[in-house]
Formats: structure tokens, sequence, C-alpha cells
């Protein structure tokens, strides 16, 4: 296993021009930011009795859904948020975007 990266996902393909990758390197070092920014955005949801979609994120954090979008799949992963779910399990959803809650 290679520590110097513990990106469990490669943000750019083998394929992708050098600008990509480039990019995909500086994403790593605000990824942590955003997550920070989301998590405490959840967190403030939730305190106002409401459901955290990303558009909801959206408007606390002033990311963008595409953003928000991409950090909370790795947020799961890493056991900080989870999707609301039903109580038959299917994902509670928003103007068709997952509801998300922080663990």
């Amino acid at each position: 296993m290679n520590h110097t990266s513990m990106r469990s996902v490669p943000r750019a393909r083998a394929s992708d021009p050098v600008t990509s990758h480039l990019a995909a390197a500086a994403a790593d070092k605000f990824a942590s930011t955003h997550k920070g920014r989301i998590l405490d955005a959840i967190h403030a949801i939730e305190l106002d009795g409401r459901n955290a979609s990303p558009e909801r994120i959206a408007e606390r954090t002033g990311l963008t859904v595409v953003q928000i979008d991409r950090r909370l799949p790795e947020m799961e992963r890493k056991g900080l948020v989870r999707v609301v779910r039903m109580w038959h399990g299917s994902p509670v959803t928003m103007n068709g975007f997952r509801v998300w809650e922080a663990i």
C-alpha cells in the first residue's frame, strides 16, 4: 500500500491531461475543507429540524451541489455521514437528492 496518498478513489484517470492531474492534486488539499464545511452545515440543518439535502447544504456552505455530491460518499465511507432511510430501507429524497445525516 502506498502511504503517500491515503485516497482510495483516484480523482484523475491515467488518460487525463496533465491539467486534470494538477487539479486532482489540488482537490486533495481542498477536499478536507469542503468536508468540514459540509459536516458543519449538516449539523446546523439538523439543529433547525430540517432535512440535509445537498441543496440545503449548498445554501449554508456556498459550495455547489456538484462539490457536495462528490464529498458526501467520501464522508460516508469514513463514517461521518449516512443517507437517511425510510423504515423499509429506501433512501429519503428531496427534489431528487438523497437526504443525509451526521453520524
